[in-house]
């Protein structure tokens, strides 16, 4: 009986197992992965579960498998629904209830083995050859699952390089040095070929492995960003938004020169420009004279020269027969203004 219990507990055990939740952030897909993982899992308890029946139903005459057979059908009904959970909590809430289910069902095995003396060898050869007679169904999940494994976590694996791509992307137009950040990254993504080959060998092992590498990676270059933030000098900063001040004032006095060329009254455009200019010429020369605060102050005036700019541009009536490119140019410098008056002042503040 003890083996019996234990053979039971162990495949009831497999459940919360694939339950385990990853130090990475979750991403959606992984709930697909725990799906195929479980009909695949649970096939195999159902089939088990189908030969303790099968062999109390042989040993009692037919007497003694009622309540077995109504909490298997209840399990089928259970599992014939799993796809309608489609989150990770609700997977988790469904493995709860499987397991009453499974803890019923050995201890109702459990009796019936003892009232018909029930013998524990017989009934593990017999849950082997069911098992064996379904093994071509059975290999059709497993492969189902280890191919959605695959894809998902090297789609998982790609998009969170890519996040973090994109974070030092930030933070180098900004003016940090992502040097020692990028070259953490690079070795994260290079990675990704041990993962494959791991999800290629479907070595469990293996691929708990590089993704322990990978988050250990992770970490460092975590720390790496912090550092970063907080040592970067104000300089770095200021030379970064007085570049893109330029690039800004540019863009502007291409639009107005456009719209003055369709005669239209850019007078309060043209003002608001001319001290945006000025205010971006002199937080350049502030910065290279070395004056940290008077470049802060000139920045912080053509923060605001932005916002005016920005309302100037809506108070702007077209009339007929202005461009479409033009217009759709407006609206992505109106777009441009806001964002880079809004990250401008939350970058400037932290100075």
């Amino acid at each position: 009986m003890r083996r019996l219990t234990i053979l039971l507990l162990i495949t009831s055990c497999l459940f919360p197992g694939v339950a385990t939740a990853s130090e990475y952030p979750i991403l959606d897909n992984q709930v697909e992965t725990r799906q195929a993982h479980l009909e695949w899992l649970l096939t195999l308890q159902e089939i088990s579960m189908e030969a303790v029946v099968d062999y109390i139903d042989e040993i009692s005459d037919g007497n003694g498998t009622s309540d077995l057979e109504d909490i298997l059908a209840e399990f089928r009904g259970e599992v014939d629904d799993i796809e309608s959970y489609i989150t990770h909590l609700g997977l988790n809430n469904f493995l709860r209830g499987l397991r009453d289910l499974t803890t019923s069902f050995r201890e109702e095995t459990r009796s019936r083995m003892n009232e018909y003396d029930g013998k524990v060898l017989v009934l593990l050869v017999r849950i082997g050859e069911k098992i064996a007679e379904n093994q071509g169904q059975l290999d059709t999940l497993k492969d189902h699952y280890w191919d959605n494994m695959k894809e998902n976590s090297l789609e998982n694996f790609d998009i969170r390089v890519e996040r973090a791509q994109g974070v030092l992307d930030t933070l180098d137009e900004r003016g940090y040095d992502i040097s020692e950040a990028q070259g953490k990254l690079d070795e994260i993504a290079a990675l990704r070929d041990d993962l494959e080959a791991a999800l290629d060998d479907r070595d469990s092992l293996e691929i708990l492995s590089v993704s322990l590498q990978a988050l250990d990676l992770s970490r460092e270059l975590a720390e790496i960003v912090r550092a970063l933030q907080v040592e970067v000098p104000p300089s770095r900063v200021l030379g970064h938004w007085v570049n893109i001040g330029e690039k800004v004032v540019e863009r502007t006095g291409v639009i107005i020169n456009e719209l003055k060329r369709l005669e239209m009254d850019t007078g309060e455009l043209e003002e608001i420009h001319g001290e945006a200019e000025i205010h971006v010429a002199e937080a350049k020369a502030k910065l290279e004279d070395g004056e940290i605060v008077g470049a802060v102050g000139a920045l912080m005036e053509f923060k605001e020269d932005l916002i005016e700019l920005r309302d100037a541009y809506v108070d702007l009536v077209f009339p007929e027969g202005v461009p479409e490119a033009l217009q759709e140019a407006m609206d992505a410098l109106w777009e441009k203004l806001q964002e880079t008056a809004q990250d401008m002042e939350e970058s400037l503040e932290t100075l």
